[in-house]
């Protein structure tokens, strides 16, 4: 019993050493808030025409959620919508999915030329192929998880969903993110540019970028590219994965027991 219990401990301290990362995340400033997100909370409040016109029922702190990977749900096809785009790069600022498998492997959604209210329709086929627009763009994926890009060729850099990937930190270890997440509520009734109203759902997520280096005079507002995508669903984070490993691993462990 006391060997049993020693097990029990054991596995207990490494379930939260595993997810201390995720928890630090927490500290170290999840969410984000940048003291400039008024123009972002703009945006949401000026789609919104329902129930209550011009505010959203989204806060553009507390409702970030903490999710940088997605994958293409059952349809297999993903829809991504451009909301708004006020950068000075918006000219030639790129979006796109990457793989996460492999980050340069990527397909590019929208170029510099679109605009709010573009859309386009990304397909991930069972042999890993991806389609943009139901024509094969001849990239292959590992899988039907992606990330999302912002490329923006003027500053010479690439922002990804994965805040890991980026390549400014600033060294004081918090977290630094270029995209902010926010999942649909089946509340609010918006209308995207060009685009009849229509309610945000649950499975309609908008990712919103920042497009300058964090070592630049960036203005963190984060309305540099904003996109709506749909059909996707989250992917777990690696530590939440390990977490719940470890938990079945107790599990399994306290059946055989009580078999034995």
């Amino acid at each position: 019993m006391r060997r049993f219990s020693i097990a029990l401990f054991v596995a207990a301290v490494a379930v939260c050493l595993l997810a201390q990362p995720a928890f630090a995340a927490v500290e170290l400033g999840r969410p984000y808030d940048s003291g400039n997100l008024g123009a972002l909370q703009g945006v949401f409040d000026d789609i919104t025409v329902g129930p209550t016109a011009g505010d959203s029922s989204i806060d553009v702190v507390a409702d970030q959620k903490m999710v940088d990977l997605f994958s293409v749900t059952g349809s297999g096809a993903s829809v991504s919508t451009i909301v708004i785009e006020l950068a000075t790069y918006k000219g030639t600022n790129k979006f796109g999915v990457y793989d996460p498998t492999s980050p340069t492997s990527t397909v590019e959604i929208f170029d510099g030329a679109a605009g709010a209210g573009s859309q386009a329709v990304l397909s991930i086929m069972a042999d890993g192929s991806v389609k943009l627009n139901f024509a094969d763009t001849g990239i292959d994926f590992a899988g039907n998880t992606i990330g999302f890009y912002l490329e923006v060729p003027d500053e010479g850099a690439v922002f990804y969903t994965q805040d890991v990937l980026n390549g400014d930190a600033d060294g004081d270890d918090y977290y630094d993110p270029h995209a902010l997440i926010y999942q649909g509520k089946n509340v609010d009734t918006v209308k995207l540019p060009g685009l009849a109203p229509g309610l945000w759902t649950d499975n309609e997520w908008v990712i919103a970028f920042e497009d300058l280096p964090f070592s630049s005079p960036s203005d963190q507002d984060f309305t540099d590219f904003v996109v709506m995508v749909e059909s996707v669903t989250p992917v777990p984070e690696a530590s939440s994965l390990a977490i719940w490993g470890l938990l079945a691993l107790i599990g399994a462990t306290i059946y055989r027991r009580k078999r034995g």
